[in-house]
């Protein structure tokens, strides 16, 4: 017998007596089915009703657990759901499962009907909620947005490969990349500059010798050490890190980055001499400000993440491997924490299996060889392997509106 669809129908046609003594038990954790019984013996429901409860009744019947909450207005939530339980109710709500699901998941973990029919009613009327629930529409709208528009972006096969052309006008490169958010490869773009002769980690000893640089140090030992750089900083010698260098054929756990570049501004001035002017692309003035030195052994590795600005990453020593995945295509990428994704390197079979959502991503890899000048679009996904002993230089002083890391809405710390 469908017990739950027959209090559904009958409820409403109980004396005014048993009706009150059905809530008051209900509302004392008792189950429904033996409440049924009681009432059949009764003679106070029909026992000739269908047993086949359908959607909508199982709707109807939690929609009116939840009523009777209401009607009694308890002053304090259910105290039986734990923190963990709280937080699936409450993303259960934002995936907009059936109230069927989410008493069957509650209930096989030992809770009952009425605790859960309370914990809803007082989830549904917190205002911390209702606000959460419409900040999650307007993000699954936007994901939608991008989905949608990537779609139609990848009819241009321009899109989905990164085009090698020689250096166009700078006007070519705003109109046909730049503005387009577009990645595109400059072959020879930097013949003219001084470092495409002189730099490779021997002309870094000699220029440097002595003097202090900082590094990323002890990063093999850090799964997140990327986003936990700050806290892998350490100073040494030019000539000390050009011998870690050259006695690790193969490492990740040290390495000259973008981070590293305000505390060994001073000391790397000599080598700010050897970068030339990027054809009229940039303000050459600014090349010391937002220009970065990049340099370390062969197996070097950035985790994915992308830019707050558009950048170039203009290789002059060894080569690299680098993985672009557009920015449209972050929904799936399961973006965590300010620049970074959960996944670290995306051709990790491990990763595939994790974050099955990747495998809706376009994964676009390119070599770039000693010259090669890679434009990466504000918001495209990134990650960098150095497969030899690598030196390059990234930077961000176009000559054009290049503005997004002022604005970027970084986490509250509140």
């Amino acid at each position: 017998m469908d017990t739950h669809a027959n209090l559904i129908q009958q409820f409403n046609a109980l004396p005014e007596n048993w009706n009150a003594w059905l809530i008051e038990n209900i509302q004392r954790g008792c189950a429904p089915e033996e409440l049924a019984q009681i009432l059949l013996k009764e003679g106070l429901i029909d026992p000739t009703q269908t047993s086949t409860q359908s959607n909508q009744q199982a709707q109807e019947h939690f929609s009116w657990l939840e009523q009777i909450v209401e009607q009694k207005n308890r002053s304090n939530p259910a105290q039986d759901l734990t923190q963990e339980q709280k937080t699936w109710l409450a993303q259960a709500l934002f995936e907009q499962k059936t109230k069927e699901l989410i008493y069957q998941t509650l209930k096989a973990q030992g809770l009952n009907e009425i605790d859960i029919a309370n914990e809803l009613v007082h989830l549904k009327q917190n205002p911390y909620f209702k606000i959460a629930q419409q900040q999650h529409f307007l993000l699954q709208k936007r994901n939608w947005l991008l989905d949608t528009l990537d779609r139609f972006a990848r009819l241009n096969i321009a899109y989905n490969k990164i085009e090698r052309i020689q250096v166009p006008s700078f006007e070519h490169f705003v109109h046909h990349y730049y503005s387009r958010n577009l990645p595109v490869i400059l072959n020879n773009a930097i013949d003219h500059w001084d470092a495409r002769k002189k730099w490779s980690p021997e002309y870094f000893r000699k220029t440097i010798a002595d003097k202090k640089i900082e590094v990323q140090f002890n990063r093999e030992r850090d799964p997140l050490f990327e986003r936990n750089s700050i806290q892998h900083k350490t100073q040494m010698t030019m000539n000390d890190f050009v011998d870690l260098i050259e006695q690790n054929p193969h490492s990740n756990n040290f390495y000259m980055t973008a981070n590293n570049a305000k505390a060994s501004h001073s000391n790397l001035s000599e080598l700010f001499k050897d970068i030339g002017e990027f054809h009229d692309f940039t303000d050459h003035e600014q090349v010391r400000k937002r220009s970065f030195i990049w340099f370390g052994p062969k197996g070097a590795f950035t985790p994915l993440h992308h830019d707050l600005t558009n950048n170039f990453l203009v290789q002059i020593y060894g080569k690299k491997k680098v993985t672009l995945i557009p920015a449209m295509q972050t929904p799936h990428l399961y973006n965590d924490v300010a620049v970074f994704s959960q996944i670290a390197d995306p051709h990790d079979p491990q990763m595939i299996e994790q974050f099955p959502e990747l495998k809706k991503c376009s994964k676009i890899e390119c070599i770039l060889n000693e010259g090669d000048a890679l434009f990466i679009p504000i918001g495209w996904w990134h990650c960098v392997e150095s497969l030899h002993v690598s030196i390059s230089v990234s930077f961000t002083h176009f000559n054009i509106d290049n503005g997004g890391a002022e604005s970027f809405p970084y986490p509250s710390q509140i």
